[in-house]
């Protein structure tokens, strides 16, 4: 299994800056691998943002909100998910039985 670091977020605006700046033309299959590397770690880092504010808010509308927009980011289609009320159906029907 391959390891995988956690950098933070100014380090990597750094990076993405330095590789923009220093491009070179003959090496673009590494400059192509590290620009996919660096934003899958972005959208890795947008994902993981979500998904706390959702999980720590109080407030349930504003909750519901975050909730919509993790699941955009994480690519799950709106067909294949569940509101809060279905969710908490479930939950009672599977845990009190």
């Amino acid at each position: 299994m391959e390891k995988k670091i956690q950098i933070p977020l100014e380090l990597f605006e750094t990076m993405v800056a330095y590789i923009q700046d220093h491009f070179d033309a003959l090496d673009s299959k590494r400059y192509n691998y590290i620009c996919r590397g660096v934003e899958n770690k972005r959208q890795a880092e947008i994902k993981h943002n979500l998904y706390s504010a959702y999980k720590t808010q109080t407030n349930s509308e504003t909750r519901e909100i975050l909730r919509h927009a993790y699941l955009d980011q994480a690519g799950i289609p709106s067909h294949g998910r569940w509101d809060a009320q279905e969710e908490d159906q479930f939950r009672q029907r599977t845990f009190n039985d």
